[in-house]
């Protein structure tokens, strides 16, 4: 007898699939555009200060500086937070690359340690086991738009006399205690590449609250600011944000629901301080165990045929990034004086068990624009969960049907590259 599932053959949940619609936009951020280009002055320093203070003022913050990407918001704040070459910086294992390159290109060493496995957030116990006299700085990821454990890597950088910097490139207007991530620590850094919730095809920016941190951002010698065309399209979206983040909060909320019912496929942890989730990725934390033992990669290819766009996320943990195993740094330009400070530590030698387990095979997510879609399409994600759960016996034995390669797949960084983030 035939399977119901669509990955053998039966009718899928969407027809079509899923389709998440980014950016949207409309003749208002055509107008903003065509302010800035009929005037002329396309890199409109006027336009990006404005652009700068209104985001800043947004997440709360005194003190805003628009950049060319997130990884040079990364940089700033390290560089004007005192970070010097051979200082140790705390780096999450659950991120994109990037967050560990920023590190490398102020000459200082990223020290990678595990997640929380309720939230693939960074542990604030393994991070306090971390510090050595040579750390000065944590740096935290709100992945996937979830917000960090704030109270506690506070009060652990307060105690140890460490910069806190925030990795906000997936949480944009996230909230913790009703404040807005990026200037809770002493700076944050946003991404506005095309994937983001916030976006002009490429940017960056760096928040902080702090008078002396904002007075050495000048210590940056590549911080190459936004164009006026991006500040001004940035600008028209950003009013459209808060309206977005409340219905990816109401509808994330509403799966997170969903999934509890249907038992293998686990939300992340609800946190009451948590007030707000931006929603970059929505996380979920498969069980093979509950579906029959059926691998992931096949349980995302029955999903992807229901009309489900899942992923994998990042494929694995930063420490087995071939640019931290093989050091391929010196090159483009950058100083190679660096190698040295990172051979301090053996990358290969690393265990983030935790990290390593949710990245092989944990870890489902899904494209966070598609919250915008409301309700519609969670029900229609419940229903193609619990539907291959219900026949997830049909797909015992069956192997790989149509393997996947991991999302987003990049070329090792060398220090000249790598600059997406």
């Amino acid at each position: 007898m035939a399977s119901a599932l669509a990955v053998l053959g039966g009718s899928p949940v969407i027809p079509g699939g899923l389709k998440a619609i980014w950016p949207v936009f409309d003749d208002g951020d055509r107008q903003a555009l065509l302010r800035v280009f009929n005037s002329g002055r396309w890199n409109s320093t006027a336009e990006v200060q404005r652009f700068a203070a209104e985001f800043a003022r947004f997440h709360n913050a005194r003190y805003g500086f628009a950049l060319s990407n997130g990884t040079a918001g990364l940089e700033m704040a390290l560089r004007a937070g005192g970070i010097e070459q051979g200082d140790e910086v705390i780096v999450p294992a659950v991120t994109f690359i990037a967050t560990a390159l920023a590190v490398i290109f102020v000459n200082a060493v990223p020290v990678i340690v595990d997640v929380d496995p309720e939230t693939y957030g960074m542990d604030p116990d393994a991070a306090e086991a971390a510090i050595t006299p040579r750390t000065r700085a944590i740096l935290t990821v709100h992945y996937g738009g979830y917000p960090s454990d704030m109270d506690r890597l506070t009060e652990v950088a307060r105690r140890h006399g460490l910069l806190l910097v925030e990795d906000c490139a997936h949480a944009h207007a996230s909230e913790w205690k009703g404040r807005r991530v990026g200037g809770i620590g002493d700076a944050g850094a946003f991404s506005f590449q095309m994937s983001k919730t916030l976006t002009a095809g490429e940017g960056g920016m760096m928040i902080t609250d702090r008078e002396e941190i904002a007075s050495l951002r000048y210590l940056h010698p590549r911080s190459a600011p936004m164009t006026g065309l991006q500040a001004a399209l940035l600008r028209a979206q950003l009013k459209r944000l808060p309206g977005q983040t409340e219905m990816r909060h109401e509808t994330g909320a509403y799966l997170v629901g969903g999934l509890e019912e249907i038992g293998g496929v686990r939300p992340l942890r609800r946190d009451p301080r948590i007030t707000k989730r931006g929603y970059y990725y929505f996380i979920i934390r498969y069980d093979a165990a509950q579906f029959q033992g059926v691998p992931r990669s096949l349980f995302i290819q029955a999903l992807r045929a229901e009309g489900v766009p899942a992923e994998a996320g990042y494929g694995s943990p930063i420490h087995r990034h071939p640019s931290l195993l093989e050091r391929r740094f010196g090159e483009g330009g950058y100083p190679k004086n660096f190698c040295p400070y990172l051979g301090r530590v053996d990358y290969a030698e690393v265990s983030c068990p935790v990290s390593e387990r949710a990245l092989a095979g944990e870890q489902v997510t899904l494209d966070g624009h598609l919250l915008l879609d409301g309700q519609t399409a969670a029900d229609a994600i419940l229903e193609a969960i619990w539907k291959v759960k219900r026949h997830a016996d049909d797909l015992k034995g069956t192997g790989d049907l149509d393997p996947f390669p991991p999302p987003n797949p990049l070329p090792p960084p060398t220090c000249g590259g790598g600059r997406g983030h």
